[in-house]
């Protein structure tokens, strides 16, 4: 018998993440890329300069837009895209108008308003977050030195 798909990422074991952003990068790259839009995330490839190999890295991720401004967010700032980025200071987002931003990591009165809208928009129920899906500005705030919520700034050729 086999085992079921999982799909919560705090139950995956690497491997089984692995594939799972293959496959979802692969999604990604097969579909006509999604327009932003306000208090909306679209999905988008990612690349980011490995903290310890050099070597780039790819992941799929939502961003959001909130305020004409895109966010990158995580409900941790133990993940290895996190790090990755924390240490590099910038990424390339595949399919954007201007690809290369730099990754400002935000916290407090800009990041709770972007989590929130992020998980409005969210299709899934999900338990990531140290706080309930549902939860105010006001109590999302409270936790944003534990998160990681990056402001892409656009980078000028």
């Amino acid at each position: 018998m086999t085992e079921p798909r999982r799909t919560d990422p705090t139950t995956m074991t690497r491997e089984e993440m692995r594939a799972f952003n293959t496959a979802m990068v692969d999604r990604i790259r097969a579909a006509e890329p999604q327009p932003y839009a306000e208090e909306c995330y679209v999905l988008r490839v990612v690349h980011v300069c490995g903290r310890h190999s050099g070597q780039l890295r790819t992941f799929p991720i939502a961003v959001t837009q909130l305020d004409c401004r895109r966010y990158l967010c995580a409900p941790h700032r133990g993940r290895d895209w996190v790090r990755n980025l924390l240490a590099a200071g910038n990424c390339r987002v595949e399919r954007d108008p201007v690809p290369d931003h730099r990754a400002v990591l935000v916290d407090g009165d800009e990041a709770a308003p972007v989590v929130a809208a992020y998980l409005r928009k969210l299709d899934r129920p999900t338990n990531q977050w140290p706080f309930r899906p549902d939860a105010p500005v006001s109590e999302i705030r409270q936790h944003t030195d534990q998160l990681a919520i990056f402001r892409l700034e656009p980078e000028a050729d």
